[in-house]
């Protein structure tokens, strides 16, 4: 009895168990999304996919066909709102797109300036599947264009567009990888101008689009970093220039790896030097000074002379010390160019009033009435460089040669 009571409850069980993953999918029935790009035409959405083509980026050992045909296509679709120019994609795509590997969204200049970014918002943090770590990317061109450039050491564009802000984050650091979510969070301060790259094609986009440009030794285009994008509320108002988001950067606490060029004197300009930042630090902290704001920002940097024209003896101490003040003024003039640059568009993205809304919330309050805030706050820049050695030799090369 006991057996036959077993079996039945098992019969009963075991099917629920097996019952497997009720919302899997096959990949064979899938498109892999691996960039996203966003324009606007005739008021209406338009949005392009890229797509990775499995068998063209396989390795012929495992029986791919690569280097036979591109390794990505492009679809576009629009609609009167995203979600429908999405699903739109159902009228072109063979199978179902899927957006979990989906690392780069592009959005063109007019979108942002005319449309703002709310909606796109809206609809990229909704769905499980959409990525929160995806790069957020402007271009003043049609942005569908950037999908379509191929590049030899990267197959797949989105993956290749990622590299180049990594890249650009580590070793240049006016540069700044923004994430979605954290787009999405400095949209939604009140405090604070919301930043984002701008990506865009630099040579002979048709030229670079075609399957021939992968075979070729030399790129007729490349994708490159450009301008820093600084939003008011979700729209954007203007583009800061390198050096002004270089000065961006040093008030941010940014800096990570950088070459500053410098002179090597304030009365030398045609000698040039480079000096690399291996360890920087901005503290900022706004004071309260006879009822006005004052910014007290303090940079301390320390890094290496990598290459010098100046003729100096570098073993003296008070040389090293003459450039570190040379430098200095280098760092001053970069961040007074960002601070009278950020003035003018009356935006902040370094994040001065949410420093000051977090000390002194009625100071904030009055500001935030203010038509022109940042013009009642004072910069107090204390800057300390530091050379801490020459590398492999301490007298510059051109010392050695003797004159004819």
């Amino acid at each position: 009895m006991n057996r036959k009571l077993t079996f039945l409850i098992l019969s009963v069980f075991l099917p629920f168990l097996l019952s497997g993953c009720w919302d899997s999918r096959e990949l064979n029935s899938l498109s892999i999304v691996s960039a996203t790009s966003i324009d606007r035409s005739d008021d209406e959405w338009v949005m392009s996919f890229q797509v990775v083509i499995p068998q063209s980026i396989a390795t012929q050992t495992g029986g791919g066909s690569g280097g036979s045909q591109s390794p990505i296509t492009i679809f576009s679709t629009r609609g009167k709102t995203i979600r429908e120019a999405m699903q739109n994609a159902n009228l072109e795509a063979p199978r179902t797109l899927f957006f979990a590997h989906n690392s780069i969204l592009i959005i063109n200049e007019e979108v942002v300036r005319n449309e703002g970014v709310r909606q796109i918002l809206d609809f990229f943090l909704r769905p499980v599947e959409s990525r929160e770590t995806m790069s957020v990317l402007l271009t003043k061109d049609k942005a569908s264009n950037l999908l379509e450039v191929l590049i030899p050491l990267e197959k797949i564009t989105g993956n290749a567009i990622q590299r180049v802000i990594t890249q650009g984050q580590e070793n240049l650091s006016q540069v700044k990888n923004i994430k979605l979510i954290d787009f999405a969070s400095m949209i939604a301060n009140p405090y604070r101008s919301a930043i984002a790259p701008e990506l865009k094609v630099s040579g002979d986009q048709d030229e670079q689009s075609t399957l021939d440009a992968l075979k070729s030794t030399r790129n007729k285009a490349v994708i490159r970093l450009g301008d820093l994008g600084v939003f008011r509320g979700d729209k954007l108002i203007g583009w800061l220039k390198r050096e002004e988001s270089r000065g961006v950067a040093w008030l941010s606490n940014s800096v990570k790896n950088l070459i500053i060029v410098f002179p090597c004197s304030d009365r030398q300009n045609t000698l040039l030097s480079s000096y690399r930042v291996v360890h920087s630090s901005t503290q900022a902290e706004p004071v309260l000074v006879d009822g006005s704001i004052n910014m007290k920002i303090h940079i301390e940097t320390k890094g290496a002379l990598d290459e010098t024209s100046c003729t100096l003896d570098l073993t003296k101490p008070d040389v090293i010390t003459k450039l570190e003040d040379v430098i200095t003024e280098q760092i001053k003039d970069e961040i007074e160019t960002a601070w009278k640059r950020m003035k003018e568009m009356n935006a902040d993205p370094v994040g001065f009033m949410d420093m000051i809304h977090r000390r002194y919330p009625a100071v904030s309050k009055q500001l935030s009435k203010s038509e022109q805030p940042l013009q009642e706050i004072k910069l107090n820049l204390n800057i300390k460089v530091t050379i801490e050695h020459t590398n492999m030799i301490n007298k510059p090369f051109t010392n050695l040669i003797e004159p004819k």
